[in-house]
């Protein structure tokens, strides 16, 4: 007797523990940079209510203590000074200075005092002092976050830049020379052309033509240690291929740890909780029903969901806690690139998530036509899984978005899900006849007799109108007499021929598989009276298909030659050019 199955409501208990049990397993993933975050919060509140004890205090708390007193009477002492110079300053300027010194004195004074009273307090001042609503400037926080990134890629570059910049630098002193050069050709063309007289005008040019050869000695002495630093950059240049393998190896020096313990963290989250998705399936009592109800739809897809977050969580928590804050900004920079362009997927995304949670055009346990074939709808999960009894093999595989715009129905179980099977014998519209020794969603493959194969493709075989000859079929062979045998052709000619084809069989062997054999007239002809001969036949003689043709037409001509019946060949009238005349004189008449 079958029992009745439970009502859903009944399940509701196992669905809500197996929800909150998931949402527990999910959250130790998430004890990164969020939950880090909001347990710093707490901890740093917990701070700053908590007085350490004067016990706790060490020596060096103490010594570290009196160090900021000193300071602080040093800077008291230093703005009374300041405050002093500025009540005797004679000028604007002067008064300004001391002001902006005075400032920083207060500045210094302010940063001392809050360092005393955090360490003195044993609390965060800061988080003591938050306000409650903090604005947030965007473009800070992204320059934040690409920080570690310019600064590597600036780090990458060092090399080129430099030698660069000591080109340019070597390019702007000689020019410097060069125009140091034509002063100086000036300046002593001014000395000898100075009459001895102007002394003073001779002692200027002179102390000019000093300072100018001053210059050129000094851009003369930088333009030699520009040029050695670019010989110098220029003699450790390496290959572009022993540049890339350094920088390879850094990187793996440096962050490579730390690259493949977030890449194997991420897999490793991502596989265990797909993993303990199919444990769930498999021990659980409303998943072993066999019957995915909307509620079990639901949660698979939040954990399928909660499976992607959980796993690039735990990368993310990697690189938090090892401090690799060049890689973190990679991964988020990734992410949120990830997620802009997934924006535009959205609509296609919901349409999928409709099919998983079985709303959607196709269902679950239908029929639908996919690539010309008939399937049954398996499964609708993160992929579609496809059933054809009758293909090898039977299960297909395919993303969701292959089967978003198809319909499915229902369907009845007396419907063939494929024209044949393996080892079964067909017959095609081009002729070709064969046993189907594979057949897949892709290919199908047939061997005629003599060993030849022959393939096609499922949906061109589909298309060829395969006739199944294995579950039995029917040869019709038309046999024409001699008008002679009119006045037998409709009782006895049949009746004679019909009992000589059953005793040829037996002798053949073949009887015990005909299923009929009947020999009627057929239509009378312009030169014969024709008999149809139908035989039917088991499926076990379908490999005979072509040898039973011809074994009945054998067996047809000895019946006509046992009993002298004649057959006629196809009369063809010839008529020459005088009887044409005689017929026309004729009817001329």
């Amino acid at each position: 007797m079958i029992q009745p199955r439970k009502p859903i409501m009944m399940q509701q208990p196992y669905a809500r523990i197996l929800t909150v049990a998931g949402l527990m397993m999910i959250s130790v993933f998430f004890s990164g940079p969020v939950w880090g975050q909001v347990t710093e919060r707490r901890n740093a509140g917990e701070r700053a209510t908590k007085i350490v004890a004067p016990s706790a205090r060490d020596a060096a708390t103490i010594e570290t203590l009196k160090s900021l007193i000193q300071t602080r009477m040093e800077i008291n002492a230093q703005i009374k000074d300041t405050k002093q110079e500025r009540n005797v300053a004679g000028s604007d300027g002067e008064n300004t200075a001391t002001s902006v010194a005075l400032d920083q004195l207060r500045a210094k004074l302010t940063e001392v005092e809050s360092d005393f009273e955090s360490i003195a307090t044993g609390v965060d001042l800061e988080n003591f002092l938050l306000k409650s609503q903090e604005k947030i400037d965007w473009k800070e926080e992204l320059l934040t976050l690409l920080t570690p990134l310019l600064s590597e890629l600036k780090q990458l570059t060092d090399r080129p830049r430099q030698q660069e910049k000591l080109r340019s630098e070597i390019q702007l002193q000689q020019n410097q020379l060069a125009t140091i050069k034509v002063a100086l050709r000036n300046i002593d063309t001014l000395i000898q052309n100075t009459a001895d007289g102007d002394t003073r005008v001779k002692k200027a040019l002179e102390s000019l033509r000093a300072k100018w050869l001053s210059r050129e000695r000094q851009v003369t002495d930088r333009l030699k240690v520009d040029q050695y630093q670019l010989q110098e950059l220029l003699r450790q240049r390496q290959s572009i291929f022993d540049s890339s393998q350094e920088v390879v190896k850094s990187f793996f020096r440096s962050r490579g740890k730390n690259f493949i313990i977030a890449v194997v963290a991420f897999f490793a989250t991502f596989f265990l909780m797909r993993y303990v998705h199919r444990l769930v399936y498999r021990f659980s009592p409303i998943h072993r029903s066999g019957e995915r109800t909307f509620v079990i739809r639901v949660m698979d897809v939040l954990y399928h969901i909660l499976t992607g977050i959980g796993a690039t969580g735990a990368l993310l928590f990697v690189l938090y806690t090892v401090g690799d804050w060049l890689l973190l900004s990679f991964a988020i920079i990734f992410i949120i690139g990830v997620a802009w362009t997934a924006k535009a997927g959205l609509p296609m995304f919901w349409r999928q998530v409709q099919l998983m949670l079985n709303l959607g055009t196709v269902r679950e346990n239908e029929r639908i036509l996919f690539n010309g074939i008939p399937w049954r709808v398996a499964s609708l999960n993160v992929y579609a899984t496809l059933d054809n009894p009758d293909l090898r093999p039977r299960l297909l595989r395919v993303p969701l978005r292959d089967i978003l715009d198809l319909n499915s129905r229902s369907y009845d179980a007396e419907e063939p899900w494929f024209p044949c099977r393996i080892h079964e014998w067909v017959l095609l519209s081009d002729g070709n006849w064969g046993e189907i020794v594979s057949q897949t969603p892709e290919m199908v493959q047939l061997v005629s007799r003599g060993g030849s194969r022959i393939t096609y493709p499922t949906q061109d075989f589909l298309g060829l109108s395969p006739k199944n000859i294995s579950k039995g079929f029917r040869i019709n062979i038309a046999f024409g007499l001699d008008y002679s045998l009119q006045a037998f052709i409709t009782q006895a000619v049949p009746e004679k021929l019909e009992a000589f084809l059953r005793a040829k069989m037996e002798e053949t062997g073949y009887y015990g598989d005909l299923v009929q054999l009947k020999v009627e007239v057929a239509a009378a002809g312009p030169s014969s009276l024709d008999l149809a001969i139908i035989a039917d036949f088991s499926g076990k003689m379908a490999c005979y298909y072509n040898k039973l043709n011809r074994l009945l037409n054998r067996m047809a001509i000895e019946a006509c030659n046992e009993n002298e019946w004649n057959i006629p060949f196809p009369q063809l009238t010839v008529h020459t050019q005088e009887s044409l005349r005689f017929q026309t004189d004729r009817s001329l008449s």
